[in-house]
């Protein structure tokens, strides 16, 4: 699919966010969540039915449910984030390269996670969703920046935006750089946040796997 870019890469300012809003983001593009929802898996498919996304996975990689997903990620985040509790992000699923429990450093995935804006002020149209939840990124990760312009994509029809970044996420065993991919779209007043990332030193060697993951992202009607 053609990735023309938009007008302007998003620049995130230093201000720090409020806890709610780190929470989410934490959701959204790290894979932690304070709630889960249940889909459907039968092989290489997820579904969700009241969400009405759908994504496939290869065959060697494994699907992480959203509640065991979001209780391992959530033991990662730094305290300051980990404690907040109303981020109103839901986990549907994670697609990870290493199986549930495996003790991996910071194995690839891809997480699809989906917020109610109906009370977020300031985020009413797909590009200020997306910029909103870079910039509370920015601030979460050190060292983050972003790789590039955010571009258009589309998926099932449904129009979004394309944003590489890198950082370094603090983790309990040690920081670890990571580069990843943000993908954001608008339903109405429902965002979906959908990330592919992986420790900075193993991303080339997953961008396909990640790329095919996310490539396969589709809304149903």
């Amino acid at each position: 699919m053609p990735f023309p870019p938009v007008a302007a890469p998003v620049t995130p300012p230093r201000a720090w966010p409020t806890r709610r809003h780190r929470g989410m983001l934490a959701v959204a593009l790290l894979g932690a969540a304070v709630g889960a929802a249940a889909g459907t898996i039968r092989g290489d498919l997820f579904r969700d039915e009241r969400y009405r996304i759908q994504v496939t996975k290869p065959a060697s990689w494994h699907f992480v449910p959203g509640e065991q997903a979001s209780s391992r990620a959530r033991e990662a985040l730094p305290e300051g984030v980990r404690s907040g509790q109303a981020a109103a992000a839901t986990l549907l699923v994670a697609v990870s390269e290493a199986p549930p429990g495996t003790p991996t450093r910071y194995p690839g995935r891809v997480t699809v996670a989906v917020e109610d804006l109906t009370g977020r002020p300031g985020v009413d149209t797909l590009e200020l969703y997306a910029q909103a939840n870079l910039r509370t990124l920015g601030n979460l990760l050190q060292d983050f920046r972003l790789e590039g312009p955010s571009q258009r994509v589309r998926a099932g029809g449904v129009a979004g935006l394309r944003a590489e970044y890198s950082g370094v996420v603090a983790r309990p065993e040690g920081p670890v750089a990571i580069r990843g991919v943000a993908l954001h779209f608008l339903r109405g007043r429902t965002g979906y946040a959908i990330a592919a990332v992986a420790a900075a030193e193993e991303f080339a060697a997953r961008r396909v796997t990640l790329q095919q993951i996310l490539a396969s992202v589709s809304f149903l009607p």
